[in-house]
């Protein structure tokens, strides 16, 4: 039996500190079963022309980044996973002759062109817990994939390769000859596309001419404004899509709702706003907008004229367009990812460290149903509990992980599944 002498405390202390240290190993042991587990188990993904593609590793409690390394045969690749484990792997976008020597040496003969999606970009997302950051990175992710990659661009759904970054967002991966060996001024000016760099009002709306007045023979001639056609792409396409929506919306609205959002979100004067309102909806003129594309239906003398009108649209382009669907896409794209053309990426079906959810390929089609807390988690991974003690409390009471409701507490037991997650997002331990 042990009895404390002189200092009453201190066998008391220590066997807290001790304890303390013991849940720090078993923490740590448990991770390290995980990613060696998970790393058995998998049928590891290798990037297409992989022996071309320099990797990078960061280990557990290791210091720095473990690159240049190449790679022969699958073979390798697999026989190294399951020995070393990394908390972290990347790969080259870039091929390059001979990837494992040091990139000064380095020959370059290609790149894919990469989109890099995260949460932590948003305008806002700091303030959003982790299951709302990831409804609306992934909704930022679809629209540039259908309204940009695919409509503006031309890319066909093969060249794109999506993934689950393993945490906070989306990677899109474009292989194709038409990129291969873009420059990173050329791939900059994508990123400049997508955010409207430049862009204005004037060259996306088309012009007519129209009789504004006529003398014996003389006609007086005007350019009148429309909406693009409707067959047409790129900003047009989004110009006349945002601008239906628009008044889609405030035909189901009532009028003092609609009147008070031209004042306050458009900076309408009171009788401007009313003359627009007046013009659209009780005299109808929001169908012949939306049928025709014809904009020029106001008076032009009096409350309203077609300028009055333009400049709201101008707002809608700015908000809906440039703002919400491309800057906001760029926003959370690492921008410089997309232009570097020798950028390292996370390794598809590779664990992420920082939330121990694995980087997963995902079907285009297959986009719509997929969910990172239920798709992304190890599976190799039982339902047997664990005792864990959370050291950062998150934004929220609950998640969903792996298709098990959790109710976050101080002290928890959850399933092995959810574990790993909580220990590395929240940093919690073990008991």
């Amino acid at each position: 039996m042990f009895f404390p002498i002189v200092i009453i405390g201190k066998p008391i202390i220590h066997f807290l500190t001790y304890r303390n240290v013991d849940s720090k190993i078993k923490t740590r042991r448990f991770l390290s079963r995980v990613l060696r587990d998970h790393y058995r188990s998998i049928d590891l993904y290798l990037p297409y022309r992989f022996t071309r593609r320099e990797f990078a590793f960061i280990y557990m409690g290791g210091s720095g980044m473990h690159r240049p390394v190449g790679f022969s045969t699958r073979d390798d690749v697999v026989d190294f996973f399951r020995k070393k484990t990394p908390l972290h792997a990347y790969y080259s976008t870039a091929y390059y002759s001979d990837p494992s020597v040091p990139m000064k040496e380095k020959d370059w003969l290609g790149a894919d062109l990469v989109f890099d999606l995260d949460a932590d970009h948003l305008p806002g997302g700091e303030e959003l817990n982790y299951p709302e950051q990831l409804k609306k990175v992934k909704k930022k992710t679809n629209l540039l994939i259908h309204d940009f990659l695919i409509d503006d661009f031309g890319f066909d759904e093969d060249e794109l390769h999506l993934y689950f970054s393993g945490h906070r967002g989306y990677h899109i991966h474009i292989r194709s000859k038409k990129i291969l060996d873009m420059s990173s001024e050329a791939r900059r000016e994508i990123v400049d596309y997508i955010t409207g760099v430049g862009l204005d009002i004037g060259e996306i709306l088309p012009t007519e001419d129209i009789e504004v007045d006529r003398y014996m023979e003389y006609k007086k001639i005007a350019k009148s404004p429309r909406l693009p056609d409707e067959n047409i792409g790129g900003w047009g396409k989004k110009m006349r899509k945002m601008t239906v929506q628009l008044l889609e919306r405030w035909e189901v609205m009532d009028k003092s709702s609609v009147i008070e959002e031209m004042k306050e979100k458009h900076k309408v004067g009171d009788n401007t706003a009313e003359g627009l309102y007046e013009e659209l909806y009780e005299e109808g003129k929001w169908s012949r907008i939306v049928e025709e594309g014809v904009l020029d239906v106001f008076k032009e003398k009096g409350k309203v004229n077609v300028n009055s009108f333009l400049e709201i649209l101008k707002g809608v382009l700015e908000e809906k367009n440039i703002m919400e669907i491309g800057s906001e896409i760029i926003g959370t794209t690492d921008e410089p990812v997309t232009g570097d053309i020798k950028r390292l990426i996370r390794l598809p079906t590779s664990i992420h460290g920082g939330s121990f959810l694995f980087v997963t390929p995902i079907a285009i089609n297959e986009f719509e149903n997929f969910d990172p807390l239920e798709d992304a988690v190890p599976r190799c991974l039982s339902k047997e509990k664990k005792e864990l003690k959370i050291n950062e409390m998150p934004k929220l009471d609950s998640m969903e992980i792996g298709g098990e409701h959790i109710e976050f507490d101080e002290k928890m037991i959850v399933p092995e599944f959810a574990a790993p997650f909580i220990i590395s997002k929240f940093k919690a331990k073990l008991l």
